[in-house]
C-alpha cells in the first residue's frame, strides 16, 4: 500500500519544483507522501527537450515522488464525472487528462493537489478534497467535504 496522501496533478509538478514552493512542501516530498501516476507522468514527460532530458525528469519522478496506478473502472469514472460536468454547463473546465487524473485519486481517496483551478470544478461533483500547491500543507484550511461513492465501500 502507498504511503501518498496526495496525487499531483502536471500543474503542480511544475510549480512545486520552484524553490519557494519546494521548501513549503519539504516535509511531504522527503516523506513520500505526495504521488503521480501514469497519466500524469506522460503529461509531465511531454515536456522533455531530449532523450536525456527525458531521461533525468523520469530519474527525478521516480526518486521524489511516489506511484499510484490508474485503476480498473478511471475512464468509466471521468466519463460520469463529465457527463455531469455538461449537464452543469461546466464540462469545459476539465479535459480528459484531468479527469482522469481526478478519477484516479478519488479511487485511491487521495487528496489532488495541483495549480489549477479544473480540479476545483471536478470536485464540486466527486466532493473529493483538492489542495493547490500555493497554499501551505499547514494552513488552517477547513477539513474537506469527502463524498465516498457506494462502489468504493464495496471494495469495487
Amino acid at each position: 500500500m502507498s504511503p501518498a496522501l496526495y496525487l499531483i496533478d502536471t500543474s503542480g509538478l511544475f510549480r512545486i519544483f520552484q524553490e519557494q514552493h519546494r521548501q513549503v512542501w519539504s516535509d511531504e516530498l522527503a516523506s513520500g507522501v505526495i504521488a503521480t501516476c501514469p497519466t500524469v507522468d506522460l503529461e509531465f514527460l511531454y515536456s522533455a527537450r531530449s532523450r536525456a532530458d527525458r531521461t533525468e525528469k523520469l530519474r527525478m519522478l521516480e526518486a521524489v515522488f511516489g506511484w499510484v496506478r490508474v485503476g480498473d473502472g478511471a475512464c468509466e469514472r471521468a466519463d460520469e464525472v463529465q457527463r455531469a460536468l455538461t449537464e452543469r454547463g461546466q464540462h469545459p473546465s476539465a479535459g480528459a487528462v484531468d479527469l482522469l487524473i481526478a478519477a484516479t485519486a478519488e479511487r485511491e481517496r487521495l487528496v489532488l493537489l495541483c495549480d489549477g483551478r479544473g480540479f476545483e470544478t471536478i470536485s464540486s461533483v466527486t466532493g473529493r478534497p483538492v489542495r493547490r500547491v500555493l497554499d501551505s500543507p499547514r494552513a488552517g484550511a477547513a477539513a474537506p467535504r469527502w463524498q465516498i461513492r457506494k462502489a468504493d465501500d464495496e471494495g469495487d
